[in-house]
């Protein structure tokens, strides 16, 4: 089963989709990757918005969503529809009572996005201490992309280790890395350290879904165990 875990397809939530016309043409690329899942993962900043407050512009925006599919007369041709969040680490968010509610649909996991910064030992305790009080499972939002503010491979392995920490890596880094960050995120993967692909498109030009872009080069470069083996965890994640 190929999953989407991360994307802004909904309409009109945040930076992402900004009509129900591009939403459709998004799904429709992800169908011609034979994308099966697609987990709808808007982005969620506590210091902008209250939870029931995002919720609510999201449940609006899915309808619509729904709608527009339904609209289409071909529903079975449409990737299965998961709602979730990208969520914005800040450390009280755990405390909020609403929490729980930004788990991906079904799960007890949170799409945890990491702030762009180098991870020095204050943020690492911040985030430590925000995972003691955390009951519900983290995933790590595009892992790979915290290499680009002076982090290390092994920066990121302190912060995975820190706690039972799965993590998403984007399918756009790995399709258009250069030769030696690509040996890094092939390096992850072949770890074991990546159980989760997402496009995190955002529209059909600038930042279009590059699953199976991302699927050629893991299949190529790591071998196509190591491409099954993702696509076995992200489904043991979600069912």
């Amino acid at each position: 089963m190929r999953i989407d875990f991360h994307s802004h397809i909904l309409p009109q939530m945040d930076d992402g989709s900004k009509s129900t016309d591009e939403s459709i043409a998004l799904l429709q690329m992800l169908v011609k990757a034979k994308v099966d899942t697609v987990v709808l993962t808007p982005h969620f900043y506590r210091n902008d918005e209250n939870i029931a407050s995002f919720l609510k512009r999201r449940s609006a925006s899915y309808d619509k969503l729904v709608q527009a599919i339904e609209d289409t007369g071909e529903r079975h041709f449409f990737p299965r529809l998961i709602l979730g969040a990208e969520v914005l680490f800040t450390p009280s968010l755990s405390s909020d009572p609403d929490f729980e509610q930004l788990c991906i649909e079904g799960t007890d996991y949170i799409l945890l996005e990491l702030p762009f910064q180098k991870f020095h030992d204050n943020f690492y305790s911040d985030f430590v201490k925000f995972l003691n009080k955390c009951n519900k499972k983290i995933i790590l939002a595009h892992i790979e992309r915290y290499l680009h503010f002076g982090n290390t491979v092994n920066d990121l392995y302190r912060i995975i280790e820190a706690g039972d920490i799965t993590c998403q890596m984007n399918c756009s880094s790995i399709a258009k890395a250069g030769f030696f960050e690509r040996n890094k995120l092939f390096t992850m993967i072949n770890d074991g350290i990546i159980s989760a692909l997402g496009t995190d498109t955002h529209n059909t030009t600038s930042r279009p879904p590059m699953y199976a872009q991302a699927e050629e080069k893991i299949r190529k470069k790591c071998g196509d165990n190591a491409f099954n083996r993702i696509c076995l965890d992200s489904e043991q994640l979600l069912f």
